[in-house]
């Protein structure tokens, strides 16, 4: 082995140690009251020594998520291979996701950061980037089992996969969000099974999908653009 390999292999091993140790103060603490001088004291190291392997507490922050995502995309994936149905295997999901906020908060906290842009420009592009095609294969692999679903007739509506994904996300994450603590401080919220109630709301919006009947309007960006229709005036309506 050269002296420039082993110098990188030993600059490797200490990346990880640094990790090892962030994770242990970043979920004894919270991002939020972390700090990269505690990091440092945990790890025993000079703050201008982390510095060198991670330019921010954010950059850290994110290096851990990405381990985080691996989790999330394993569990995932168990799902969407196992022999069940597509309608049980969309619920799975749902509550597999359920499972993964509620064990990896840490991890959840970051993905809604990175959603309102609070780490632009804090953490290296390429990171956040490789967090959003993680994400992006979660929804493409749901979208599959949509279609699958379509292809045997078991759901009728005429939303397309993409927007049933999108649908049935929204709707998960914010059930997820209205169970958190701050909405756990209300009087109507205390009593509520949160596992309970994301996934009976989950199960009521894949129900809709088995019917043709309920209406619909495309979610297309072109549907946007079309034409308003005029409204006649209210004297020709006699509404004067």
């Amino acid at each position: 082995m050269s002296i420039s390999e082993r110098k990188e292999r030993e600059r490797e091993q200490r990346r990880l140690e640094i990790l090892k140790a962030a994770q242990r103060v970043f979920f004894r603490n919270g991002f939020e009251k972390t700090s990269m001088e505690m990091v440092a004291e945990e790890c025993q190291l000079a703050k201008g020594t982390l510095y060198l392997y991670f330019k921010s507490k954010e950059e850290l922050y994110v290096s851990l998520v990405q381990d985080g995502i691996q989790i999330l995309d394993e569990m995932m994936k168990r799902e969407i291979e196992s022999p069940l149905p597509p309608e049980e295997k969309l619920l799975s999901m749902v509550r597999t996701y359920f499972e993964f906020t509620q064990s990896h908060r840490e991890h959840f906290a970051v993905f809604k950061m990175i959603d309102i842009g609070a780490l632009n420009g804090k953490v290296d592009q390429e990171k956040l980037d490789s967090i959003q095609r993680s994400r992006a294969t979660a929804f493409e692999r749901m979208k599959n089992v949509v279609s699958e679903a379509m292809n045997r007739g078991e759901f009728e509506t005429k939303h397309q996969p993409q927007e049933i994904v999108m649908m049935l996300w929204a709707l998960t994450f914010g059930a997820i969000m209205m169970c958190g603590e701050k909405c756990q401080q209300l009087e109507m919220f205390k009593e509520v099974d949160a596992e309970k109630f994301v996934m009976r709301i989950a199960r009521a919006l894949i129900e809709s999908f088995k019917t043709a009947n309920v209406p619909e309007e495309s979610l297309a960006r072109e549907a946007l653009h079309s034409k308003p229709t005029k409204v006649r005036k209210t004297t020709e309506l006699g509404l004067n």
